[in-house]
This record gives structure tokens, C-alpha cells and sequence, in this order.
């Protein structure tokens, strides 16, 4: 039997319009979505002219702090309900509600950080873990200097936005030391004015990890225990991967006071003395 092509391409030529017409539906799709995920996700410039350190300022004496009795002693941080006002009052309801009493610290990066706060040695989320996500929030007057109390934060991607999200988990800042190529980058940032020099100034005297700029939520200042918080940012670990302690540390409790009833002036007052002897060479 002849074939008769007339009968079935015309049929082919419809399909593949058919065909090309939903493939550039389906591409225009791809393409909008695309810049969508791209605008939501592009980093909106940070206006840091305004920028300053209020973590050495000497607090009142209604400032509120958390005290932190661990296996390795105690230490205290002012807290900052102004600049983090939402993750403030979450931290302080489960403060109250002793959730923080037995929870163990859980990761540690040899003189950089250490994480605390879980309710497991190795961090393994379990029923009574508080999974709650707040969408950080990121000052620039709080910034990870040494001693920096932070919420661990973390991006959360999607095709539809790019959000930083704070948990409960307790990221605790100590020291990080330049590379060459780091600070050259820092020195050019210093050069160019990007950020202020008071900023920049206060990582060199004090010591932090720069890295850390605007990724975490910021909401507290170590002050107070500086031998056990430096013992705790050095303690052995299992391995270089789980960063988990060798021996089990815990934060035996966490609980709210203030300023007033947990003074440290000495410390605050590290800044000034740096100014004034500062004032004193230049005047000679």
C-alpha cells in the first residue's frame, strides 16, 4: 500500500508548533521566575556611614545580662533589646522558662567560636528542642568582636526569597586571625571609607571575627569571665569535622539579672584608657 505523506505531515508540523509554543511558555516561565529568585535574592547595599560600636560603651546599671554558669565556670554578657528587640524577648522567654539550664555546648572552632544551647552533646534535634526560626536581625551598631553574643543564623534559600534565619542555638564569637589576603582586603576597606574608622579601629584593638559582619544576629556582649570564655573557645575536640568537645561541657544554668547587679567597669573602661593614652602621645 502507498503511503500518502500528505496524510501525517501536516499532523507532524502541528504537533511540533504545539510543541514549540508550550517549550517557550515553559522557557518564559524559567526566565521569570529566575529574575524573581535574582532580585530577591540580590544584597541590598549597606549604608554603614552611620555606623558605630556601642558593645564598649559602659551600660546603665538596668541593662539586662545573662549569666552563664557552665563545667567551666561563669560568665556574663550585656544584652541589647534595642537592637535586637525580637530575638531579645525569644531569647529571654526561654531563658525564664529554663531552657538553657543542662544544654550542652556543642561545636567549638579552636579560638574562633563555640555553639551552645542544645539539648544534646551532639546538637541532634530531639522533642524538646526549640526549632523556632526568626528572621535575623542584623544592626550596624553590634558586630562581631570579640565576646560577641550571637544567634546562629543561617540562609534559607529559596526560588521565591533569600531570608537569614536565627535559632536558638547560641553562636559565641572570640578571635580569627587575618590572612594576608583578608587583610589586605581590610585595609583597603579601611582606605576607601566603607566603613567607619572606628569600626575597623575596634577589630584591631579588640580582637573578633570580621567574617561574621552582618550574617548573624548580634544581641549581647561578653564582659565578664574572660579566663572561662577564653578556656571555652580552646577546649579539645573530637574531631575537625563534628567539632564537638572532647569532654561533654554544659551550660548548668542561664539566667537573667543587670548591669547593676553584675558590674565589670574595668572593662568598659578599656576604650576610654586606650583614648586617653592615645590623646596623651599625640599631645607630646
Amino acid at each position: 500500500m502507498k503511503n500518502n505523506r500528505s496524510d501525517y505531515v501536516p499532523l507532524r508540523k502541528r504537533q511540533f508548533k504545539l510543541y514549540f509554543q508550550f517549550s517557550m511558555i515553559a522557557v518564559c516561565f524559567v526566565l521569570v521566575f529566575a529574575v524573581f529568585y535574582a532580585c530577591a535574592g540580590r544584597k541590598q547595599k549597606i549604608d554603614f556611614s552611620n555606623a558605630k560600636i556601642i558593645q564598649m560603651d559602659l551600660p546603665s546599671d538596668d541593662t539586662p545580662v545573662a549569666v552563664f554558669e557552665t563545667d567551666m565556670g561563669t560568665f556574663k554578657a550585656v544584652l541589647f533589646p534595642d537592637e535586637a528587640p525580637k530575638y531579645y524577648e525569644y531569647f529571654k522567654g526561654l531563658v525564664e522558662e529554663g531552657y538553657y539550664d543542662d544544654t550542652y555546648v556543642n561545636m567549638v572552632q579552636d579560638g574562633v567560636y563555640f555553639i551552645g544551647g542544645a539539648k544534646q552533646a551532639d546538637a541532634k534535634t530531639t522533642s524538646d528542642t526549640d526549632v523556632t526560626e526568626l528572621e535575623a536581625e542584623l544592626s550596624t551598631d553590634l558586630w562581631p568582636l570579640k565576646g560577641a553574643l550571637c544567634a546562629y543564623t543561617y540562609d534559607k534559600n529559596s526560588i521565591f526569597s533569600k531570608k537569614k534565619l536565627s535559632t536558638s542555638y547560641l553562636l559565641f564569637v572570640n578571635d580569627y586571625e587575618l590572612t594576608e589576603e583578608e587583610q589586605k582586603e581590610f585595609k583597603e576597606m579601611t582606605e576607601s571609607n566603607e566603613v567607619p574608622e572606628d569600626i575597623t579601629n575596634a577589630f584591631e584593638e579588640y580582637g573578633g571575627v570580621l567574617n561574621f559582619s552582618q550574617q548573624y544576629t548580634i544581641f549581647g556582649q561578653v564582659y565578664d569571665g574572660e579566663e572561662v570564655y577564653e578556656a571555652l573557645c580552646g577546649v579539645d575536640v573530637v574531631d575537625s569535622e563534628s567539632l564537638r568537645p572532647k569532654n561533654d561541657i554544659k551550660f548548668n544554668k542561664v539566667y537573667l539579672s543587670t548591669y547593676g547587679e553584675n558590674k565589670n567597669d574595668a572593662f568598659f573602661s578599656q576604650e576610654q584608657s586606650s583614648e586617653m593614652s592615645s590623646d596623651e602621645t599625640s599631645a607630646e
